[in-house]
Formats: structure tokens, C-alpha cells, sequence
């Protein structure tokens, strides 16, 4: 938090990259109050650029029975 307490906030699952969440009166203190505003945090999910080959193929069966199919790999200029 800002005043340097911890809080523990549980994020859903399936949460997207830019998912913007809200501490209710965690936030910095009024300048001449002492109405204390909200903490807002926004999410940043890291995906891993290189993956094995099983890794792969595992969440192609994931996304299978979710009924999502993976991204079609992007080919370049040449092929």
C-alpha cells in the first residue's frame, strides 16, 4: 500500500492484462482531510517467449478443452 502495509487481494482466474482492480480506502490521505482515497492497481500477466515443444503441445490441449484454438502461428515474408 502506500503508506508501506501490506495487503493481500485475490485475483480472479482468467484475469486479462490490463484488468484494472480497486482497494476501497487504501489509497493516499486527502491533503486537507481525512478522507483517504482508494488504491487502484492495474494487472500485467507475463507470458513466456519460448516454450518446449511439450510445453507447447500442452496447452494446445488445454485450449482444446476449453474450446479455444491457439493463435495460428504468424509466418514471415519468406514462407
Amino acid at each position: 500500500m502506500v503508506d508501506g502495509s501490506k495487503e493481500k487481494y485475490k485475483i480472479p482466474e482468467g484475469t486479462q492484462t490490463g484488468t484494472s482492480f480497486t482497494i476501497r480506502n487504501k489509497g493516499f490521505k486527502a491533503v486537507n482531510g481525512s478522507y483517504q482515497g482508494d488504491f487502484v492497481f492495474t494487472v500485467q500477466v507475463q507470458i513466456p517467449k519460448r516454450l518446449t515443444k511439450e510445453q507447447r503441445e500442452l496447452l494446445v490441449e488445454l485450449a482444446k478443452t476449453m474450446n479455444e484454438q491457439p493463435q495460428p502461428k504468424k509466418k514471415g515474408i519468406f514462407g
